[in-house]
């Protein structure tokens, strides 16, 4: 019993000596605030979608920078009808003209899509592809496939980006891919 009681008396020095516990603070409520998101200028489709970085062609060829907007699919003719002045200065880079009667023209300089263009072509959609087919040329080199497959995609209002998606013929490749902006 002795030892009982002084076991129960050191727990009653022991905890009168210890130090007082710091009192606890009170929480102070946060009032609710609102954010306002103001609304962009340019919507973006809920169906946008960003194609992988595009690879070099040969030498010459300059690599598409990556972009932080989406980008959209073209996949119909009416948003192609009209000339395109390429936006590269590479030497093999030509203007695009696309008329509503699914013909095309291909030149090195905006005057020669009227007068005496490098191709004439024609051009289609299947699907999301768009196929540009050879149909005379005029002091460039022919390919082995008259036809080659492109992605088209609309980069800002009035631009651009053409990408190749099954084209074997490096010389047309050269000439049609890349960005462009619409000439009025």
């Amino acid at each position: 019993m002795k030892t009982t009681t002084l076991v129960l008396l050191s727990a009653i020095v022991l905890s009168a000596c210890a130090p007082a516990a710091a009192p606890t603070p009170t929480a102070t409520p946060i009032p609710p605030t609102s954010t306002t998101i103001p609304p962009t200028s340019t919507p973006i489709p809920p169906t946008a979608t960003v194609p992988p970085p595009t690879a070099t062609v040969g030498p010459t060829a300059t690599p598409v920078p990556p972009t932080e907007t989406p980008l959209v699919l073209v996949t119909s003719a009416d948003m192609l009808v009209g000339n395109w002045q390429p936006l590269s200065t590479s030497r093999d880079a030509m203007f695009l003209q696309f008329n509503s009667d699914g013909t095309c023209r291909q030149s090195y300089s905006l005057d020669g899509l009227t007068k005496v263009p490098e191709v004439e072509c024609t051009y289609t959609f299947e699907g999301t592809r768009l196929l540009i087919t050879g149909v005379k040329l005029n002091g460039v080199p022919e390919c082995p496939s008259p036809t080659g497959k492109y992605e088209v995609w609309l980069i800002a209002d009035n631009q651009i980006r053409l990408r190749p998606a099954g084209d074997t013929c490096v010389p047309r490749m050269r000439s049609t891919l890349g960005s462009y902006q619409r000439n009025p």
